[in-house]
């Protein structure tokens, strides 16, 4: 009885590590566990992305339609010719209402003085944006920077004192 009892105690302290033994997962079996938890976070990052760039894009497209108070805004009209627009400006806040007047899609670019900005899509025909800019003294090219038009559309020369 004295050896059955030691054999039972002896069991009854391995059973843990028995336990554990049966209770290991194969290389498999964890690949793919870590796999499920990677799809997983992935899927909810790209959820978390997806929601700050619709929030960021509805920011932007705010900005776009509604220019800062004190921007002084400029009527500009896109044409199938090309910009029409002021030929001189003080410097300063400015906002530029561009409308595409024309038959075509055309976009709306300045260049000059450290500064080179274009809407990042076209404008459609009856469209309007609206790209507010700080200027400072100096002479910009405004044009339409679709590069099909190039040489096709008269370019303005803005002139700022």
């Amino acid at each position: 009885m004295n050896k059955f009892f030691c054999l039972l105690i002896a069991a009854f302290l391995a059973f843990p590590f028995l336990a554990a033994g049966t209770e290991e997962k194969t290389a498999s079996e964890q690949a793919s566990e870590a796999w499920d938890a990677t799809k997983k976070t992935t899927k909810d990052v790209s959820r978390q992305v997806v929601k700050k760039t619709k929030e960021a894009v509805a920011a932007i497209e705010h900005k776009i339609d509604n220019p800062d108070a004190d921007a002084r805004k400029i009527d500009v009209q896109l044409t199938d010719k090309g910009v029409q627009m002021p030929n001189a400006l003080p410097p300063g806040k400015t906002a530029f209402m561009v409308e595409n007047t024309g038959k075509q899609k055309h976009n709306f670019e300045i260049t000059g003085e450290e500064l080179d900005k274009s809407f990042w899509f076209s404008i459609a025909p009856g469209s309007k944006k609206t790209m507010q800019v700080e200027l400072k003294a100096g002479r910009y090219d405004a044009a339409c920077s679709i590069d099909e038009h190039d040489g096709k559309e008269s370019k303005t020369l803005l002139t700022v004192k």
